[in-house]
């Protein structure tokens, strides 16, 4: 089954043609106007929310409605994109940049975060001077509102997930896979996707072989798993955040979620969003590994070989340390330099019972963890 645009439309990112007129639906509309003024200006829009919401309404419009394109969208939303990485990081760094090209590129990585992990990939490839990458996300944050236009805007495309039934599963992962074959190879457009489903809720940078399953679908029955990875390119993404700002919460988890209602569920993923871009995070690394040409013999392999890359690129921070040894899981090969002390880190977890705070600190110390096992050796 080949991919053909009207079959996928409602998974695209918007095209040129739409952005100006998404835009315009933006800037008349009064919830993601207020839902924005409360997340900027919180106080002074519980005092005056109409006055907050045109200030909001004029700023956004200043700054976006020249935007006719998504390349111009994302130029204009650039320097918005530093100021948040000054005000919530204490410093962003990226290396391996000798495995950046200009040539379309199927980039597969750890997934800490719902909305940052490929944002900081994006930004790093624009301060380079390299196209931006679509971006997949989960059908779980669409709310058919702003979000979801916003997202689109920054070229997301959707992951259907929860598929009911078998021959319904199979279409639309045929689908996603040649859409993404397609934005490769005819749209010379790259593509970020998480190595898992979901975030790594645990600090574990495993690749989930169905997420590479689905991928290499569409190519299967007309070319062997080593042509498929020189035709897409596959290059794995290591990110690594000091902090988490939604450690505790990924600790805490998320029972009972299945009882939840569609919306709720929605609301909870947009709000640790916007969670995620607002707490701190200390500092932030991103490397882009080297690209995987060594063919291996299944899918099995393949996994194995994103996850060395990942596991041997992941940025270790005093955190991950820390967390080890408290957890009694510093080796004596780990030199005295990692055994720093961090009142910030601390001080995150002062209020915590003791086996939420164990759980958190497995969250950190997994990392370190993986990275022994694989006899790896790191630095800060």
């Amino acid at each position: 089954m080949n991919y053909q645009a009207t079959d996928s439309k409602s998974i695209e990112p918007y095209e040129d043609g739409q952005v100006s007129g998404v835009i315009k639906s933006l800037i008349e509309d009064k919830n993601f106007l207020q839902t924005l003024s409360s997340q900027l200006y919180p106080k002074l829009t519980k005092i005056v929310p109409p006055i907050t919401r045109s200030l909001v309404k004029k700023m956004f419009s200043n700054n976006f409605k020249s935007s006719n394109s998504v390349e111009e969208f994302q130029r204009n939303l650039a320097p918005f994109v530093k100021k948040m990485i000054e005000s919530t990081t204490n410093g962003f760094t990226y290396s391996g940049l000798e495995n950046l090209s200009s040539k379309p590129t199927l980039f597969i990585a750890n997934h800490r975060d719902i909305s940052l992990d490929p944002l900081f990939l994006n930004y790093s490839r624009f301060i380079e001077g390299y196209k931006t990458v679509r971006i997949a996300i989960g059908d779980n944050l669409l709310d058919g509102d702003f979000s979801e236009k916003l997202m689109r805007l920054n070229k997301s495309f959707v992951v259907h997930r929860n598929i009911k039934g078998v021959k319904e599963t199979f279409r639309k992962l045929q689908y996603l896979s040649s859409f993404i074959d397609n934005s490769i190879k005819v749209d010379n457009e790259s593509i970020w996707i998480a190595q898992r489903e979901g975030r790594a809720k645990d600090g574990n940078d495993f690749t989930d072989k169905a997420v590479l399953k689905m991928l290499y679908l569409s190519c299967r029955k007309k070319m062997k798993l080593e042509e498929w990875l020189l035709r897409v390119n596959l290059t794995p993404i290591s990110i690594s955040y000091e902090y988490d700002p939604l450690d505790v919460t990924k600790a805490i988890g998320w029972e009972g979620w299945e009882y939840l209602s569609d919306e709720e569920n929605n609301q909870r993923d947009l709000q640790e969003l916007v969670e995620g871009i607002r707490g701190k995070k200390g500092r932030v690394h991103l490397h882009v590994c080297k690209v995987i040409t060594n063919s291996p013999n299944n899918l099995g392999g393949l996994a194995h070989l994103i996850d060395l890359e990942i596991i041997s690129n992941y940025r270790l921070w005093p955190s991950n340390y820390i967390a080890a040894k408290e957890l009694n899981l510093l080796d004596s090969h780990s030199s005295s330099e990692h055994e720093v002390h961090d009142p910030l880190f601390f001080k995150r977890f002062d209020r915590l019972e003791l086996d939420l705070k164990k759980k958190v600190l497995k969250i950190y110390a997994a990392p370190y963890v993986n990275a022994k096992e694989k006899r790896l050796d790191f630095h800060i």
